[in-house]
């Protein structure tokens, strides 16, 4: 009876035994769970409009910044009784480009009487843009109209100031439209015959 209880209790120790591998092999340790990724918190774009009054050398510094050919020729400051603050004479591939600089927006429309909506005089540069107190002329004086390569270093000039400067006016031979403001209608000129058949204007009698 001994060897037979022996027997039977080395038989159980087995099961036990068997049972106990059997269930550390059915069951998988957890798997860690993953970190989650943490989302950067997205930085507000500066905006880089200036204020009135803004400056002839942060309008030179943003042009040459940009990488156009640009050169600068000097630089001319006015007197306490100027309407000009400064006036910076540069070139873009040869071509004249002047920023100036007047005390105030206003000062600078009532100096040089500007009207966007007038067409640029004859011996005025053929790209004339204006914002905030700021005007810069590109091109020669009376020159020719800009060619294509002109008319694509006009743009790009734009794309640089208007940012800085918006709402950026323009008096152009060929108007380019900006990121703010649509180019300005090229008002047809009247011809020799319309002229003539124009009505006089009357003055009402007081």
């Amino acid at each position: 009876m001994r060897v037979s209880n022996q027997f039977g209790r080395q038989r159980l120790a087995a099961s036990i035994l068997l049972a106990l591998v059997l269930t550390a092999c059915g069951t998988s340790a957890p798997s860690a769970s993953p970190r989650p990724t943490p989302v950067p918190t997205p930085s507000p774009t500066p905006d880089p409009h200036l204020i009135d009054p803004a400056t002839a050398d942060a309008i030179f510094n943003s042009v040459r910044l940009a990488g156009l050919p640009l050169s600068i020729t000097n630089a001319v400051g006015g007197d306490a009784t100027s309407p000009m603050v400064k006036r910076i004479n540069a070139a873009i591939d040869n071509w004249p480009l002047v920023i100036t600089q007047y005390k105030s927006s206003a000062t600078l429309r009532a100096t040089v009487k500007w009207d966007p909506t007038k067409q640029p005089a004859d011996g005025s540069p053929p790209y004339v843009f204006v914002g905030l107190n700021i005007m810069i002329a590109f091109g020669p004086d009376g020159g020719p109209p800009p060619d294509a390569t002109r008319q694509a270093q006009a743009k790009r000039l734009i794309e640089i100031v208007d940012p800085l400067l918006w709402p950026l006016e323009q008096r152009s031979l060929t108007p380019i439209a900006s990121r703010t403001a649509p180019p300005p209608s090229a008002a047809p000129s009247a011809s020799p015959k319309a002229a003539a058949k124009a009505s006089p204007k009357v003055t009402p009698k007081p």
